[in-house]
């Protein structure tokens, strides 16, 4: 998950999380968080984020622009639904607040990511409205995108996971069984597969509504699509191929079961260079959302190019 953290981030969280490791022994999967937790004298917490009344007690430790909160513990909360957070960090106290209504498979990576917030030294400036920037939407997402570079590089035990990957196939049962060996949740361990098992293979991911059952799966700013993970490759190769583009190839090979294998077939996408290849996908679905992989096989059997669509 590097596409969009710079160098510099990138080399700087490598370390925190190399140290944190490395001072737990090295641990073989599943890592356990509570000895991360224990490592770095983090509490946790849990709150509910439909109940405003839970932050009177904790809205006291909580700034929003620089204003403290304890006298209007309902702005936390209007803060925290607007900004759809379902974890946050309490610097001052190094404690880690998780949404209880969030489903419990969701934990693991809410604390990996909050974690890793704690352990960045230039996100305690920034985070919970210490710092004007933090009403900067282009500054938010970048630290978020920091925080989940560094939860999965803890949960996945840096290059562990990619090493093992690659002596399974690309594909679902594959990720099923390394979701099972890491302890992660089957989405983390996909998106995982395609970005770090092979960064030098062109692949793509998907992770949508189900093309034909729109009440299935969720997407994001009005969009039938939630997150679009490719390979190093494929972003350099395949720049312009976007998340509409992969949408509009998984419906023309979706069937109508509402889980399990939904996706099977192979089509074509257009490179940088205009040159057509083939593509191979299948997808699943787990009632909650289509996860999409696609490999790029070969070149098209075709001289002709074609445009994305």
């Amino acid at each position: 998950m590097t596409g969009d953290v710079g160098h510099y981030e990138v080399r700087a969280i490598d370390q925190r999380i190399e140290r944190i490791l490395r001072d737990l022994g090295d641990p073989q999967p599943p890592l356990r968080l509570e000895l991360v937790f224990e490592l770095l004298k983090l509490d946790l917490e849990y709150y509910r984020a439909d109940d405003v009344g839970v932050f009177r007690d904790i809205a006291h430790r909580i700034k929003l622009a620089g204003k403290q909160l304890s006298a209007r513990p309902e702005l936390a909360w209007e803060a925290l639904k607007k900004a759809q957070l379902s974890a946050l960090w309490i610097p001052d106290e190094k404690r880690i607040c998780i949404d209880e209504t969030l489903p419990k498979p969701k934990h693991r990576w809410m604390q990996g990511h909050e974690i890793a917030h704690a352990v960045i030294d230039w996100h305690r400036e920034f985070l919970l409205g210490d710092n004007e920037s933090t009403l900067d939407p282009a500054c938010h997402a970048t630290l978020e995108a920091e925080a989940n570079y560094g939860a999965g590089r803890l949960l996945f035990l840096r290059d562990q996971f990619s090493v093992e990957a690659r002596d399974h196939s690309f594909n679902f049962e594959s990720v099923r069984a390394l979701k099972d060996r890491f302890g992660n949740t089957l989405t983390s361990t996909f998106w995982r597969m395609v970005e770090d098992r092979d960064p030098a293979r062109a692949v793509f991911g998907l992770v949508s509504k189900h093309p034909r059952y729109l009440e299935i799966g969720e997407g994001r700013e009005g969009q039938p699509w939630r997150d679009f993970p490719r390979s190093r490759t494929f972003r350099e190769r395949f720049s312009t191929v976007t998340a509409a583009d992969a949408f509009a190839l998984i419906g023309r090979h979706v069937n109508y079961r509402k889980r399990g294998p939904v996706i099977a077939g192979r089509d074509v996408l257009v490179d940088d260079n205009g040159v057509a290849h083939q593509v191979e996908v299948e997808g699943f679905c787990n009632t909650h959302a289509v996860l999409t992989m696609g490999v790029v096989a070969r070149a098209a059997p075709t001289a002709v190019a074609v445009t994305n669509i």
